[in-house]
């Protein structure tokens, strides 16, 4: 006649670690993780320096740089008398634009992340 208690689970195999005695608690964790432990919060940065700010600098980087490719192409290009002055001034002109463009954007993006985390943390 079958019974509603479950019958004892078969013993382990020798040698095989099985799991601690009722109520047994671990020794206190001297150094590591306590559960008590505050959570993580990330790096600490200053409040001003907000990812949209990291953007911002990047962005200003690349104008920068943007704008010293140019400076350096038209340098060359008026104190070079090779034929294919004319190739490595577009060039530069190109690459030039291509930066200051990019960082334009990144800035402006910046700024908007920026804008959003200060709103996010005031409130509104």
């Amino acid at each position: 006649m079958p019974t509603d208690t479950p019958s004892a689970p078969p013993p382990p195999p020798p040698g095989y670690p099985t799991a601690p005695a009722p109520g047994y608690a671990p020794a206190p964790m001297t150094g590591g993780w306590s559960p008590n432990a505050s959570p993580y919060r990330g790096p600490l940065l200053p409040p001003w320096l907000t990812f949209g700010a990291i953007l911002i600098l990047v962005g200003a980087l690349l104008f920068f740089v943007g704008y010293l490719v140019d400076l350096v192409g038209t340098a060359s290009y008026f104190n070079s008398t090779a034929t294919n002055a004319a190739a490595n001034y577009a060039a530069s002109m190109e690459t030039a634009d291509a930066l200051i463009g990019v960082g334009v954007l990144v800035a402006a993006l910046g700024w908007i992340f920026h804008q959003m985390g200060v709103h996010r943390r005031s409130g509104h």
